[in-house]
């Protein structure tokens, strides 16, 4: 009973701290030839600390499966997906604050508001 009750607590905790499945889409190859991840954010409300969070672990999620997964017994491949992380990291970043600052600028008017178009951004090598 006690074995049921920590599985059933670590699926929870699991479920709970995992991105939703429709939040992230992963694509292969057609973008220049490399890996990609599309994340959207058009459910978001950009105006606030929780979406921006959101965001951010969305962001996140993308990065660590267009880097993949790396062994830390295996030291250049160990470097190679923590170089892929950061420099990932950082352009999916520049590029999330590009998102933020048009819609900063858009939000005193809700025309230009309505009209920005909400498309995925890309997070790649």
């Amino acid at each position: 009973m006690r074995r049921l009750t920590i599985a059933a607590c670590a699926m929870t905790a699991l479920l709970v701290g995992s991105p939703a499945v429709g939040d992230v889409i992963v694509q292969d190859g057609g973008w220049a030839d490399r890996p990609y991840v599309e994340v959207r954010y058009g459910d978001l409300n950009l105006d606030s600390q929780s979406g921006i969070a959101t965001l951010n672990k969305r962001l996140t999620a993308a990065v660590m499966t267009v880097c993949g997964d790396d062994d830390i017994r295996l030291l250049r491949e160990h470097m190679a997906v923590r170089n892929c992380r950061s420099d990932t990291m950082e352009q999916a970043f520049a590029d999330r604050d590009a998102v933020i600052a048009a819609h900063m600028a858009a939000r005193n008017d809700p025309t230009r508001l309505a009209a920005m178009e909400l498309p995925a951004l890309r997070v790649h090598r």
